[in-house]
């Protein structure tokens, strides 16, 4: 999950901070990098591979346990998509 590109992206300027790092995390486990059932990396980590903000991080994660994507347990937080969902889910606010 190493990646060091900025977050800046012009087409989502309007777009929450949370919601764009939700995305973005929510394509990196659709890509594969963490399988389901997967423990995702603790949200210090996930911080500085987008370069936000732990608070960031856990709105964004808020958002993908609210959506069934993401489970989280006192073990910290897994990947929950038992398979390449059809669609974003509305709540991230992209088609």
């Amino acid at each position: 999950m190493a990646r060091t590109t900025p977050h800046d992206h012009p087409h989502e300027a309007g777009t929450p901070l949370y919601r764009r790092i939700a995305r973005e995390l929510l394509d990196e486990l659709r890509g594969g990098a963490i399988p389901p059932g997967e423990r995702l990396p603790g949200e210090r980590q996930l911080a500085e591979h987008f370069g936000v903000s732990r608070e960031t991080v856990r709105q964004a994660l808020r958002m993908l346990r609210r959506d069934g994507l993401v489970a989280t347990d006192r073990r910290g937080s897994h990947a929950a998509l038992p398979g390449p969902p059809s669609r974003t889910p509305a709540s991230l606010g992209f088609p």
